[in-house]
Protein backbone atom coordinates (compact mmCIF):
# COMPACT_ATOMS: atom_id res chain seq x y z
CA UNK A 1 0.00 0.00 0.00
CA UNK A 2 3.00 2.70 1.26
CA UNK A 3 6.42 2.40 -0.01
CA UNK A 4 8.85 2.66 2.95
CA UNK A 5 12.40 3.33 1.95
CA UNK A 6 14.85 0.99 3.11
CA UNK A 7 16.38 3.72 5.04
CA UNK A 8 12.83 4.97 6.40
CA UNK A 9 12.98 1.25 8.04
CA UNK A 10 15.79 1.40 9.53
CA UNK A 11 14.60 4.66 11.32
CA UNK A 12 11.38 3.88 12.13
CA UNK A 13 12.66 0.17 13.66
CA UNK A 14 15.33 2.62 15.43
CA UNK A 15 12.35 4.84 16.89
CA UNK A 16 10.21 1.81 17.77
CA UNK A 17 13.24 0.20 20.02
CA UNK A 18 12.25 2.84 22.20
CA UNK A 19 8.38 2.31 22.84
CA UNK A 20 6.60 -0.86 24.63
CA UNK A 21 6.72 -4.23 22.54
CA UNK A 22 4.26 -4.48 19.98
CA UNK A 23 3.89 -0.78 19.31
CA UNK A 24 2.90 -0.39 15.16
CA UNK A 25 3.30 2.59 13.18
CA UNK A 26 0.24 4.27 12.28
CA UNK A 27 -0.44 6.09 8.90
CA UNK A 28 -3.34 8.22 8.93
CA UNK A 29 -5.23 10.63 6.78
CA UNK A 30 -7.50 13.61 8.56
CA UNK A 31 -10.06 15.61 7.16
CA UNK A 32 -10.10 13.56 3.56
CA UNK A 33 -12.04 15.17 0.41
CA UNK A 34 -11.94 18.28 2.09
CA UNK A 35 -9.69 21.28 1.84
CA UNK A 36 -8.25 20.74 4.99
CA UNK A 37 -7.09 17.07 4.50
CA UNK A 38 -3.87 16.01 5.90
CA UNK A 39 -1.64 13.02 6.34
CA UNK A 40 0.35 11.86 9.54
CA UNK A 41 2.37 8.86 11.32
CA UNK A 42 2.27 8.11 14.49
CA UNK A 43 3.15 5.38 17.83
CA UNK A 44 0.33 2.82 17.86
CA UNK A 45 -0.06 0.87 21.23
CA UNK A 46 -1.56 -2.68 20.40
CA UNK A 47 -4.55 -1.58 22.01
CA UNK A 48 -5.11 1.38 19.71
CA UNK A 49 -5.50 -1.31 16.45
CA UNK A 50 -9.28 -1.33 16.07
CA UNK A 51 -11.65 -3.59 13.52
CA UNK A 52 -11.51 -0.57 10.73
CA UNK A 53 -7.70 -1.02 11.04
CA UNK A 54 -5.73 -3.09 8.50
CA UNK A 55 -2.26 -4.16 9.21
CA UNK A 56 0.60 -4.12 6.65
CA UNK A 57 4.03 -5.80 7.47
CA UNK A 58 7.61 -4.19 6.30
CA UNK A 59 11.10 -4.95 7.80
CA UNK A 60 11.03 -5.29 11.32
CA UNK A 61 7.71 -3.74 12.16
CA UNK A 62 4.05 -3.04 10.98
CA UNK A 63 2.41 0.28 10.01
CA UNK A 64 -1.57 0.16 10.67
CA UNK A 65 -3.51 2.24 8.13
CA UNK A 66 -7.68 2.82 8.94
CA UNK A 67 -9.75 1.60 5.91
CA UNK A 68 -11.16 4.85 5.08
CA UNK A 69 -7.57 6.65 4.82
CA UNK A 70 -6.43 3.89 2.41
CA UNK A 71 -7.45 5.38 -0.66
CA UNK A 72 -5.85 8.30 -0.24
CA UNK A 73 -2.72 6.86 0.74
CA UNK A 74 -1.76 4.71 -2.69
CA UNK A 75 0.86 5.17 -3.96
CA UNK A 76 2.11 7.17 -1.11
CA UNK A 77 5.98 6.58 -0.38
CA UNK A 78 8.03 7.60 3.32
CA UNK A 79 11.69 8.40 3.05
CA UNK A 80 14.15 9.17 4.86
CA UNK A 81 17.00 11.55 3.55
CA UNK A 82 19.92 13.61 4.59
CA UNK A 83 20.26 17.10 3.10
CA UNK A 84 23.50 18.52 2.02
CA UNK A 85 23.94 20.08 5.52
CA UNK A 86 23.74 16.67 7.04
CA UNK A 87 20.51 17.07 8.33
CA UNK A 88 17.97 14.38 8.25
CA UNK A 89 14.47 14.47 7.86
CA UNK A 90 11.73 11.82 7.21
CA UNK A 91 9.18 12.55 4.25
CA UNK A 92 5.65 11.76 3.54
CA UNK A 93 4.64 11.77 -0.62
CA UNK A 94 1.01 10.95 -1.19
CA UNK A 95 0.39 11.87 -4.68
CA UNK A 96 -3.95 10.51 -4.40
CA UNK A 97 -4.12 12.94 -1.04
CA UNK A 98 -6.57 15.25 -2.67
CA UNK A 99 -8.31 12.53 -4.21
CA UNK A 100 -11.95 13.10 -3.49
CA UNK A 101 -14.88 10.39 -3.23
CA UNK A 102 -17.62 12.46 -4.46
CA UNK A 103 -17.70 14.32 -8.11
CA UNK A 104 -15.98 18.36 -7.65
CA UNK A 105 -19.75 19.42 -8.43
CA UNK A 106 -20.80 18.16 -4.80
CA UNK A 107 -22.86 20.29 -2.60
CA UNK A 108 -21.74 21.14 1.02
CA UNK A 109 -24.00 18.60 2.48
CA UNK A 110 -22.56 15.85 0.51
CA UNK A 111 -18.98 16.64 1.16
CA UNK A 112 -19.70 17.21 5.31
CA UNK A 113 -21.86 13.67 5.47
CA UNK A 114 -18.94 11.97 3.67
CA UNK A 115 -16.71 13.50 6.45
CA UNK A 116 -18.82 12.45 8.96
CA UNK A 117 -19.10 9.55 7.62
CA UNK A 118 -14.97 8.89 7.31
CA UNK A 119 -13.82 11.41 9.89
CA UNK A 120 -16.11 12.24 12.78
CA UNK A 121 -18.19 8.95 13.47
CA UNK A 122 -14.81 6.56 13.28
CA UNK A 123 -13.35 8.47 16.16
CA UNK A 124 -17.45 8.27 18.11
CA UNK A 125 -17.13 4.53 17.53
CA UNK A 126 -15.22 3.96 20.50
CA UNK A 127 -17.65 4.98 22.80
CA UNK A 128 -20.92 3.82 20.86
CA UNK A 129 -22.14 6.75 19.66
CA UNK A 130 -22.54 8.52 16.32
CA UNK A 131 -23.34 11.79 15.06
CA UNK A 132 -25.44 12.16 12.07
CA UNK A 133 -25.56 15.19 9.82
CA UNK A 134 -28.94 16.66 9.32
CA UNK A 135 -28.91 20.14 7.35
CA UNK A 136 -26.73 22.64 6.59
CA UNK A 137 -27.90 26.24 5.86
CA UNK A 138 -26.58 28.62 3.00
CA UNK A 139 -24.37 30.57 6.26
CA UNK A 140 -22.93 27.53 7.31
CA UNK A 141 -25.10 26.56 10.23
CA UNK A 142 -24.69 22.75 11.00
CA UNK A 143 -26.97 20.52 12.60
CA UNK A 144 -26.32 17.13 13.80
CA UNK A 145 -28.15 14.78 15.84
CA UNK A 146 -26.04 12.31 18.33
CA UNK A 147 -27.28 8.68 18.27
CA UNK A 148 -26.04 5.62 20.28
CA UNK A 149 -23.25 6.09 23.35
CA UNK A 150 -23.24 10.24 22.26
CA UNK A 151 -27.22 10.16 23.37
CA UNK A 152 -27.25 11.67 26.71
CA UNK A 153 -23.34 11.67 27.33
CA UNK A 154 -22.55 14.09 29.63
CA UNK A 155 -19.47 15.22 27.56
CA UNK A 156 -21.56 16.14 24.30
CA UNK A 157 -21.35 19.97 24.39
CA UNK A 158 -17.33 19.27 24.47
CA UNK A 159 -17.64 16.47 21.24
CA UNK A 160 -19.65 19.28 19.87
CA UNK A 161 -17.60 22.29 20.13
CA UNK A 162 -14.51 21.25 20.39
CA UNK A 163 -14.27 17.89 18.41
CA UNK A 164 -16.56 18.48 15.47
CA UNK A 165 -17.28 22.11 15.16
CA UNK A 166 -13.15 22.63 15.17
CA UNK A 167 -12.85 19.71 12.92
CA UNK A 168 -15.34 21.19 10.68
CA UNK A 169 -13.93 24.58 10.72
CA UNK A 170 -10.51 23.40 9.93
CA UNK A 171 -11.41 20.88 7.10
CA UNK A 172 -14.01 23.08 5.53
CA UNK A 173 -11.95 26.88 6.15
CA UNK A 174 -14.50 29.44 5.73
CA UNK A 175 -17.69 27.85 5.33
CA UNK A 176 -18.69 26.73 8.63
CA UNK A 177 -20.24 29.15 10.75
CA UNK A 178 -21.34 26.97 13.90
CA UNK A 179 -22.48 23.16 14.61
CA UNK A 180 -25.56 22.71 16.40
CA UNK A 181 -27.01 19.91 18.28
CA UNK A 182 -30.50 19.17 17.72
CA UNK A 183 -30.82 16.21 19.74
CA UNK A 184 -33.07 15.69 22.48
CA UNK A 185 -30.38 13.84 25.04
CA UNK A 186 -31.81 11.19 27.02
CA UNK A 187 -29.64 8.96 29.36
CA UNK A 188 -30.05 5.48 28.01
CA UNK A 189 -28.70 1.90 27.98
CA UNK A 190 -25.91 2.73 25.39
CA UNK A 191 -25.20 6.12 26.82
CA UNK A 192 -21.32 6.70 27.59
CA UNK A 193 -20.51 7.03 30.85
CA UNK A 194 -16.81 7.32 32.24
Amino acid sequence: MIKITPKAEEYFVQLLKTQAPETKIRVFVSNPGTPGVECGILYCPKNSVTGSDDIFNYNGFDVVIDVSSQPYLEGAVIDFKTNSENKSTLTFKAPNLKKSMLDENASLYDRLELFFRTTVNPSLAAHGGVAKLISVSEDGVVKVSFEGGCKGCSMVNITLSEGIEANLKQAFPGMIKEVIDVTDHEVTDETYAK
